[in-house]
């Protein structure tokens, strides 16, 4: 179906390509901020190495990367721009749920370029109306990263089960006829442009909507029995902590060469960072907790792609650790940073430090709330305990 583009980056494994892009996406960096929206030198770089396509299907000329593989290229990329990183994970994540619809609707998608973005919300927001073979939706959906860069959106609603029970449902619809409202102005995170899609009337054919629970109940891969399956939200959202595992290792090595390079301490008991106690057990501890998050993130991806590949659906206990397994990286990325900045010291609060993006896109996406880790914590518990979780197809 479609013809993928020449890689600069060929003969390199997604990881490999992903690693060169760091200095150009670094550079990038601070006009992607100003910018709101990724740079056209970023996308094209993600473009021509391939990144955007790593969801793609095979047979759609993507490169059909499992989760392991979209995480590890995630972390590489959250070290020249978190930006950057959570992009190509929403394009990972919303390609596998383009990837369950029919063969000709994928082809449509797909055809003529194998790396275009599909961004989305799975959050019901707006409404449906059932309309001659399809739904016409109307409302407002916040949040959508991406938006900026993707030809076509995701827009979560409610319809009626086969037993007449409210389900959910996902649409996919063309970008161009969505109006995209300028609401992205945040502290962190600045580069995803996660504006608002406000659709009006939007008609959508039954061919182009996903069922969440026909998808957890692995009807789709029936559809495409060759490729693996998807468990949501697991599979979508693990990439998106591995952007906060790259920001987190991104900001031990600037501050242990800052302390390598001899930086001075104020403390009345040491010259130098590298000699200070304090500092040491800092170190120690933030490289400890990255360690901690990669480890929980890169079993949870390994699982994930275990099952996909398998066809099978993680049972709901395992399910419940994986999603702990995602949250608790994500924390521990998060206290990771920031012991660093307590050995970087106050100037890495200025405007125009490293550091201090990094601080600031990293308090942002950890509060994405698929990661909570309150709300995991007791969906694990619960799982762990045999108490009684709701039924449905986003635990």
């Amino acid at each position: 179906m479609g013809t993928p583009q020449p890689d600069v980056a060929e003969g390199l494994t997604p990881v490999e390509a992903a690693r060169s892009l760091v200095p150009l996406l670094a550079a990038e960096a601070a006009r992607t901020e100003e910018r709101r929206a990724l740079t056209g030198a970023t996308v094209t770089g993600l473009r021509r190495a391939g990144l955007l396509r790593l969801g793609t299907p095979t047979e759609c000329g993507g490169r059909g990367a499992g989760a392991r593989t979209a995480v590890d290229v995630c972390e590489e990329l959250a070290k020249g721009c978190a930006s950057a990183s959570w992009i190509v994970g929403i394009a990972y994540g919303g390609a596998l749920f383009a990837s369950q619809l029919p063969h000709s609707e994928r082809a449509a998608l797909w055809r003529d370029d194998p790396d275009a973005v599909v961004c989305g919300s799975a959050n019901p927001s707006g409404t449906a109306r059932r309309t001659d073979g399809g739904w016409t939706l109307s409302g407002r959906w916040p949040w959508i990263s991406g938006i900026h860069h993707a030809p076509w959106t995701l827009l979560g609603f409610v319809r009626p089960g086969a037993g007449g029970e409210p389900e959910r449902g996902m649409a996919v619809v063309p970008t161009a006829g969505l109006t995209v409202e300028d609401v992205w102005h945040m502290a962190g995170m600045r580069g995803t442009g996660s504006d608002t899609a406000v659709a009006d009337g939007v008609y959508v054919p039954d061919s182009r909507t996903i069922s969440l629970t026909a998808m957890a109940d692995g009807a789709y891969r029936r559809r495409h029995p060759g490729e693996p399956r998807v468990t949501f939200h697991l599979s979508i959202n693990l990439p998106l902590v591995a952007t906060a595992v790259g920001i987190a290792t991104a900001s031990l090595e600037k501050v242990l060469d800052a302390a390598a390079r001899g930086k001075q301490t104020v403390s009345p008991l040491h010259r130098l960072v590298a000699e200070d106690s304090a500092h040491q057990l800092n170190v120690a501890d933030a490289a400890t907790l990255i360690d901690t998050a990669r480890l929980h993130l890169r079993r949870a991806a390994d699982e994930v792609d275990s099952h996909a590949r398998a066809g099978r659906r993680p049972a709901l206990a395992e399910r419940a650790r994986l999603r702990m397994d995602a949250a608790h990286a994500m924390r521990c990325a998060r206290d990771a940073v920031s012991l660093l900045l307590d050995t970087a010291g106050a100037g890495s609060f200025a405007d125009g430090s490293v550091l201090q993006r990094a601080w600031r896109d990293i308090e942002t996406a950890s509060r994405h709330a698929a990661l909570s880790v309150q709300t995991s914590k007791e969906i694990y518990g619960r799982a762990l305990l045999g108490a009684p979780l709701p039924p449905g197809p986003v635990v």
